[in-house]
């Protein structure tokens, strides 16, 4: 909801989208010189809803409190926002903490505009003051009897623009005190940390910012962190890493750690977070240091749980990876152990407890961990860099007259590559603008759900552009930490190709470029012929391409 909010010292205002990210209300605050406090410190100009503005217009209120009353409403449906507004306006709301309050009680109320169907009236009264019920129950419960014993128990019901309010046997209760927030998770937060003095408590989200501290100390009356009592909990951090974190240092000594590794968790994502366990579980570190190293190089290991000598190591690679074509007749006849331990010798990898792991990158840190816990030896090593090359194509809604200038038509007209590469910087500066924050570490590799060496050598991809032969080309620039063998190839390329067609370039064709007047969609994708290839294998397409017009 779009709500304009203005500073009643120097008259700054801006219009903001609420409910906002942390780092976004800190940006906003900086911006208009709001202090924090826990005073109104900031005045409400105008209001996107209608229904909210009544309420909220021309009103002084509390940036923070408002932040905090707009993500109570980001969970609402329809008729929770209806139920709302028609509590507010019968109790004459004044102010956010009210409308606070307000928000934790719909569900002693129900709102009723249309009583053509009342036992449908009344079997939606009863979920409302129930919470949940079965179907079972629902579909045999009689609505319209609970309606009218309900009608006969209000006698004073409420008559508001919305409907008539009906209050239900649900206790009407003052969760905000007007000072301390409830805990409330607008999203699924990484981590939070209950911060408490005096016997109340309020509660930072992880990743927090330094204005979200503040505000929390000023609403418990504290100077810092060390006066306070502070808890973490997690449903996203494993239980060992918890332990390590919170016995380590004293948590108020600890917010920059606990922002680092909740920044880490959410851009991982879940299915990563249960692979990480696993990882802790070979390496077995014990401190925070540890712990951020292997979480920056986590994606360079592959784990092979249960595997604990050289020969289990060989007949896992040739009967089950899926490197070999094997022939179940011949096991009898492979030395798998002198395979296995010719494979360990040439990689830098440890038995441990848990299995065999294996390490692809280099880390200066990381090496120093793997040292001190396996004596794996990691020598030093640069990254190298992979270019997979695609053709592009482009359609424009826009011709051009005998007199160069351009008119807008209905049809798709095609842009070839050559003119393509006329536009080179614009294509270029759009492919920056559709990157994503979570993309940041590891680019599109951000998106491959395998925990296998693929995930580990290629440390991460991007799309970009460049000329070849004055064509422009789609271009998959892999960053690696070791090189692919044909089957990794192959993998990342059919991973690569999935994100060209689905992913990544079906979003990006959607979106037009301004290109020297004209429109231009530009697709990873739709070229006739597509092909995605090395530099090398492009050559030699090249190469036979000239061999053939050549001999014409």
């Amino acid at each position: 909801m779009r709500i304009t909010i203005q500073n009643p010292v120097n008259e700054r205002r801006e219009s903001l989208w609420f409910p906002w990210k942390a780092e976004d209300f800190e940006k906003a605050c900086l911006s208009l010189e709001i202090l924090p406090s826990t005073e109104p410190n900031c005045t409400i100009v105008a209001v996107s809803d209608e229904s909210l503005s009544t309420l909220l217009k021309d009103k002084p209120c509390n940036i923070d409190e408002l932040d905090y009353l707009m993500k109570r409403f980001d969970s609402f449906d329809r008729d929770e926002l209806q139920t709302f507004y028609a509590m507010a306006y019968a109790e004459k709301a004044e102010t956010t903490a009210d409308l606070i309050n307000i928000t934790f009680n719909t569900h002693c109320y129900s709102l009723v505009a249309d009583f053509s169907n009342l036992d449908g009236v009344g079997k939606k009264m009863y979920l409302t003051e129930q919470g949940a019920v079965s179907e079972k129950e629902l579909q045999e419960f009689d609505g319209r009897a609970y309606f009218e014993k309900l009608l006969a128990e209000n006698p004073n019901t409420r008559i508001t623009p919305y409907g008539i309010l009906y209050q239900n046997k649900n206790p009407i209760q003052t969760i905000y005190d007007g000072l301390h927030f409830p805990l409330y998770h607008w999203q699924d937060e990484m981590a939070e940390l209950e911060v408490g003095k005096d016997g109340y408590s309020q509660f930072l989200y992880l990743p927090c910012t330094q204005m979200q501290i503040e505000y929390a100390l000023l609403r418990l009356d504290a100077d810092s962190l060390s006066d306070c009592n502070l808890g973490l909990t997690s449903d996203h951090f494993p239980e060992t890493m918890l332990e390590i974190i919170t016995s380590d240092k004293p948590l108020y000594e600890n917010v920059d750690n606990l922002n680092y590794f909740a920044s880490k968790f959410r851009e991982i994502g879940t299915q990563e977070e249960s692979y990480f366990e696993k990882l802790m579980e070979f390496v077995q570190s014990d401190n925070q240091k540890d712990l951020k190293t292997l979480l920056d190089s986590m994606y360079e290991f592959e784990l092979f749980p249960n595997i604990h000598t050289a020969e289990e190591y060989g007949k896992y690679i040739i009967c089950e990876s899926g490197h070999f074509d094997y022939d179940e007749n011949l096991e009898e006849y492979i030395d798998f152990e002198r395979y296995g331990k010719q494979k360990i010798a040439s990689e830098n990898g440890a038995f441990t407890e848990k299995g065999y792991v294996l390490y692809h990158g280099y880390n200066g840190e990381l090496a120093q961990v793997l040292w001190e816990h396996f004596g794996i030896a990691i020598p030093k090593q640069d990254f190298q860099e992979l270019k997979l090359y695609m053709p592009l194509c482009g359609t424009t809604y826009y011709d051009e007259n005998d007199y160069g200038d351009l008119y807008q038509v209905d049809y798709k007209i095609d842009v070839c590559p050559d003119e393509l590469a006329e536009y080179k910087d614009e294509i270029l500066q759009a492919i920056e603008r559709n990157a994503l924050p979570e993309e940041t570490e590891r680019g599109l590799m951000r998106y491959y759900c395998d925990q296998d060496s693929v995930n580990a050598k290629v440390k991460r991809y991007d799309f970009t552009a460049e000329e070849v032969n004055g064509q422009l080309m789609g271009v998959a620039n892999l960053i690696l930490n070791a090189p692919l063998d044909d089957r990794e190839l192959a993998r990342i390329k059919d991973e690569i190709t999935g994100q060209t067609s689905d992913g990544w370039g079906e979003g990006f064709e959607q979106r037009e470029i301004k290109c020297n007047g004209k429109e231009v969609n530009v697709s990873f994708w739709g070229a006739k012929n597509w092909s995605l290839q090395t530099s090398e294998e492009l050559e030699i397409k090249l190469q036979n391409h000239d061999m053939k017009f050549g001999g014409m």
